[in-house]
């Protein structure tokens, strides 16, 4: 979408009060969407609905007006996937740490799991 959501608004002539007013959605999430700011959103299915509801005033597509927010889902699905890699690799790094500082001595000694001495 060349325009966002609030230039499109703003050259239809409309507040975001009369958007708020029309959809029943507040004018907090509202903001949010124009801004991009979708963490602000309750969630998923409520993000899409009123991106398309948003959309529906203003007389465009609901899928040319969700693609920012499809664009957003991405970038924070490859974030979690690299931050849970990250947390594999350090997971794994800290067993070896273990592994390498502590060693399990006989059932003789009795100190099984213990760091060295």
């Amino acid at each position: 979408m060349e325009k966002g959501l609030r230039e499109l608004r703003i050259s239809a002539g409309m507040e975001i009060d009369d958007i708020s007013g029309k959809t029943g959605i507040t004018r907090r999430y509202l903001t949010a969407i124009e801004n991009g700011d979708f963490e602000a959103l309750p969630g998923d299915i409520y993000a899409r609905g009123y991106i398309r509801e948003y959309a529906k005033c203003l007389s465009i597509p609901s899928a040319e007006a969700l693609q920012e927010y499809e664009a957003y889902l991405q970038r924070k699905g490859r974030d979690e996937k690299k931050a849970a890699a990250e947390e594999v690799r350090k997971s794994s790094f800290l067993l070896k740490l273990e592994r390498f500082f502590y060693h399990k001595q006989g059932p003789q000694a009795g100190h099984q799991g213990q760091p060295c001495q």
